[in-house]
This record gives structure tokens, C-alpha cells and sequence, in this order.
């Protein structure tokens, strides 16, 4: 029974490699937001020069991303994902050695670079291997990788720092990643070579749809950039990030600084608007899909859990108006989870708008590119306006606002989703 199960579920196999993939990614992409308590002392770094080291992970994932998604395409995620997961990881043990402000800079644009085929090349998996009912789950699963990483991150690192220091988690991290990227180019085969699918997995797989839509298109990026669903989704994905990278940077700072907290506590508080977060995605993931297997059109499957969950997430604000440190903690528990929950119609967006498999990496790495421009924006402008006003007021209220935009954009602009390419 069990040998069955197994049999005629490689596709879930594939995903929970893929869920454990992004779980290391987050792992190595957060941890400096912890480390940076440790750092900006040995340093001296400014809150505006803190700004730029929790930004500049962004900046090599914005230069390689539009590459890194065409990549996905030619070479396939096989090659892709696993030599993305090969070099971050070897830049993220080059962090542990850095010894001034420029050189860990330096190493976090590198971990940029080496991290931006991966989500790619995610959604182009998911196109490939899952039926269209079974998408919103698959994307679920993968993408709440990312928030487990983060919670992992949290108390292990901030033991790492300080029992040994902030390198080692750089170097041990660092391990976790090589090891995957062996495994991912092992087993990984796209579903028409995949040798060991059974008869009754490969009738439900959407092998035969990639392969009659699998066309080429001229100047596929230039078309793309100017057609306005495309615009619509990179616009409402810099929103999403904005907000998310206060999360993912600036969080730790702002518990010990504003709310008072001690080292070891942040690392278990900060565990808690990611954990929570998960179950909101794997519900919406669910739910999404559950609709969709009722003939529920597509673009209102997606877009309903995608607009309120950002909208919800600019509870945000209300955050900075209160005293009591544990409803400020619940209220931005609220808006973590909010947003999270719209990521599985982010990322399976990029598969509704693509007839062709062939594009899906293309469409996925635009989007994140814009995104990322937000992962730049964010914490060097949470650092200046702190550095300004002394408080995470201004900044926290501003995130809030610009959840709200980018649900506007996603209802608005973006309007039905229906291939463009």
C-alpha cells in the first residue's frame, strides 16, 4: 500500500524537494537579519549602512533574475535549480569570512545573484508536473518552505551567535545547500523523462498540454514587459514585497529596539508570525485549488485570497498605535499571515499567463525581478527614516499603505488571467 502510495505521487515527492529546497534559501537569506544585532557592533555600521547590508541580497537577486528566470527556460530546472542552490550556498559560507562592511556586502549581492533562478524555476515545476486543480496546493507546499526556513533561522541562529558567534551560521548554513543541490540534480527529470512514473500518475499529469503548447516565441521578454497583465503582477509583487521585507530585515531590530526585548527572546518571538503564517497559506493553497476543481472560474480562485489577504495585511498600521508589546505582536502576527497567504496565487499566476511551459521561468522571473527593486527600496528606506524620525512609526505605516496598492493593482490591472504568451 505504502509502495503505491509512493508510486503514483512523484509529483509530491518533487514538491517536498522543492519545499525543502526554499527551506535552506530562507535559512541563508534571513539569517542576516539576525546576525546584523551582532554586526552592526563589530562594524559600527549606522542604521542607513545596516540598511544597505539588509538590502543588498535584493540587489544581486534584481540583476540575475530576468536572466536567471530565460535560464530556467533554456536549461531547464533540473541544471537551474540545482546549480542556483550550489552557488548561494558557496556565497553564503563566503560571508563567514568577511571582515568589514564592503566584503559582507559584496558576499550578500553574490547570495543575490546565486539565489534568483530558484523560484523560477519553482513555478516552472509546478506548471510541469501538476494538473491545474492540484497547482494552488503545490505552490502552497513549496513556497511555505520559506517561512519554516525563517522560523528554523530564527532561534538557531541567534543560539550560533551566542554561543559562537554570527559566522557560524554562515558556514553551517552554507552545508545544508550543497547537500540539497547533489540531491535536487539526482533525482529531478522533467515528467516525459522521468523513468520511474507509473502508468496512473502519468494520466493526470499536463505532459501532453505542455508538449502541444510548447511553441517559441521572437523577443518573448520585450513583448512581455509591455503587455499590461505583466505589469499589472510585477507591480502588485513590489508591494507584496515591500511589506515582506520588513519582515525579513528589520523585524529583529524593531522588537529589540522598540518593544525592548532581549536577544533570546527575538529569536523565539520572531518565530511566531511565520509559523502562524503557514497554515494561512496552506489553507488559501487548498482552498484555491478547491474552487478551481468546481469549475469556480480561475482569475476568481486566485485573485479573491490574493487582494484580501494583502488588504488584511495593512493591519500592520495599527501596530505602532498601541502600548501593550503583545497586542502589537498579535496585530502583526495578523498582517504576516495575511500576506503570506496570498503567495500561492503569486507564485501559480505565472503558469495561468503562459500557454507554453517555455515561458513560465520568463513570466515568474519578471515579476520577482520587480519584487525584488521593493527588496532594495524597503529596508535601506525603513534605515533612512529611521536614522530621521528615531522610530519604526513612519516606516511600518508606509509598508501598510503599499500592502494596499498592490491589491489595487492585482484586481485592477491585471484584470483576468488568461495566457499572454
Amino acid at each position: 500500500m505504502k509502495i503505491a502510495i509512493l508510486r503514483n505521487n512523484k509529483r509530491w515527492i518533487i514538491g517536498t524537494l522543492m519545499f525543502l529546497g526554499i527551506v535552506i534559501n530562507y535559512m541563508d537569506r534571513v539569517n542576516i537579519s539576525h546576525a546584523i544585532l551582532q554586526i552592526k557592533t563589530e562594524f559600527h555600521l549606522t542604521s542607513l549602512q545596516q540598511g544597505l547590508i539588509l538590502s543588498s541580497f535584493s540587489w544581486g537577486y534584481v540583476l540575475f533574475m530576468l536572466l536567471g528566470g530565460y535560464l530556467v527556460d533554456k536549461k531547464g530546472s533540473r541544471i537551474m535549480g540545482a546549480l542556483s542552490c550550489f552557488f548561494w550556498s558557496i556565497f553564503t559560507g563566503l560571508g563567514a569570512l568577511a571582515g568589514n562592511f564592503k566584503m559582507l556586502l559584496g558576499s550578500r549581492i553574490l547570495l543575490g545573484m546565486g539565489e534568483a533562478p530558484i523560484f523560477p524555476s519553482n513555478a516552472k515545476v509546478v506548471k510541469q508536473w501538476f494538473p491545474l486543480k492540484e497547482r494552488g496546493r503545490a505552490t502552497a507546499l513549496f513556497d511555505s518552505g520559506s517561512y519554516i526556513g525563517s522560523a528554523i533561522a530564527a532561534p538557531f541562529i541567534i543560539y550560533l551567535m551566542v554561543t559562537f558567534g554570527w559566522r557560524y551560521s554562515f558556514a553551517i548554513f552554507s552545508i545544508f545547500g550543497i547537500i540539497w543541490s547533489i540531491v535536487w540534480f539526482y533525482y529531478y527529470r522533467d515528467p516525459e523523462n522521468f523513468k520511474g512514473l507509473s502508468n496512473e500518475e502519468r494520466a493526470i499529469l499536463p505532459i501532453q498540454e505542455n508538449q502541444e503548447s510548447d511553441i517559441k516565441v521572437k523577443n518573448p521578454i520585450k513583448k512581455l514587459l509591455m503587455n499590461r497583465k505583466i505589469i499589472g503582477i510585477s507591480m502588485g509583487f513590489f508591494c507584496y514585497n515591500y511589506l515582506k521585507s520588513f519582515f525579513l530585515t528589520w523585524f529583529p531590530t524593531y522588537l529589540v529596539m522598540e518593544k525592548g526585548f532581549s536577544l533570546i527572546k527575538v529569536g523565539f518571538i520572531a518565530m511566531i508570525p511565520p509559523l502562524v503564517a503557514i497554515l494561512g497559506e496552506l489553507f488559501v493553497g487548498y482552498l484555491t485549488d478547491k474552487m478551481i476543481s468546481k469549475n469556480i472560474d480561475v482569475s476568481f480562485a486566485r485573485k479573491i485570497p490574493l487582494c484580501l489577504g494583502m488588504l488584511v495585511s495593512s493591519v500592520i498600521i495599527f501596530s505602532v498605535f498601541t502600548t501593550n508589546i503583545w497586542t502589537a505582536i498579535i496585530l502583526l502576527t495578523i498582517s504576516y499571515t495575511a500576506l503570506i497567504s496570498a503567495s500561492p496565487g503569486i507564485w501559480a499566476i505565472p503558469g495561468d499567463l503562459s500557454k507554453s511551459k517555455s515561458m513560465v521561468g520568463t513570466i515568474g522571473g519578471i515579476q520577482n525581478t520587480f519584487s525584488n527593486v521593493a527588496g532594495i527600496i524597503a529596508p535601506i528606506a525603513t534605515g533612512f527614516l529611521l536614522d530621521r524620525t528615531g522610530s519604526f512609526v513612519v516606516p511600518i505605516i508606509l509598508s501598510g499603505v503599499i500592502a494596499i496598492l498592490g491589491a489595487v493593482s492585482y484586481w485592477f490591472i491585471v484584470g483576468k488571467l488568461e495566457p499572454v504568451i
